[in-house]
C-alpha cells in the first residue's frame, strides 16, 4: 500500500535539499547515483529512503537531526539500500503468521448485522 501525498511530500524534500544545496552530501549522492546509471526518480527514490529512515530515528528516538549520521547512510548508496532491504526479506520470511479469531458458527447470526444466519448471507 501506498501512501501518494506522503511520498509527494518526501519527494518535494528531497528535491529542495538538491537545489538548495543543503546538506551538500545529498546533492552529491544524487550526482553519484546518475552517473552509476541510477535514472534521476531511481536516485531520488533512494535518498529518500534514507531520509525517512532518518526521520524515523529522530522522531523514535527523540533526538536532533544528525546530519553526519544521514551522509554516512548516503555515502552508502546503493549498497546500503540493498543491504536493508535484503535483511527485510530474510525477516519476513521467518516469521510465522499466528491467527487466534474465533470462527463463525454456520448457524451464528452474521456479523455484518443483517439478521440473516451466516450460512444464508456471507457464509
Amino acid at each position: 500500500m501506498v501512501n501518494y501525498r506522503l511520498k509527494a511530500q518526501v519527494f518535494e524534500v528531497v528535491n529542495n535539499q538538491i537545489r538548495d544545496n543543503n546538506p551538500k552530501c545529498t546533492k552529491r549522492t544524487f550526482h553519484r547515483l546518475i552517473d552509476l546509471g541510477y535514472s534521476e526518480s531511481e536516485s531520488k527514490e533512494l535518498i529518500a529512503s534514507i531520509l525517512i529512515e532518518e526521520m524515523y530515528d529522530v522522531m523514535k528516538n527523540n533526538e536532533e537531526f544528525n546530519e553526519s549520521r544521514f551522509c554516512e547512510k548516503l555515502d552508502l548508496l546503493p549498497k546500503y539500500y540493498l543491504q536493508k532491504s535484503s535483511d527485510l526479506v530474510s525477516e519476513e520470511k521467518t516469521q510465522i503468521i499466528v491467527r487466534n479469531e474465533q470462527k463463525i458458527g454456520r448457524n451464528a447470526l452474521c456479523p455484518c448485522g443483517s439478521g440473516k444466519k451466516y450460512k444464508k448471507c456471507c457464509g
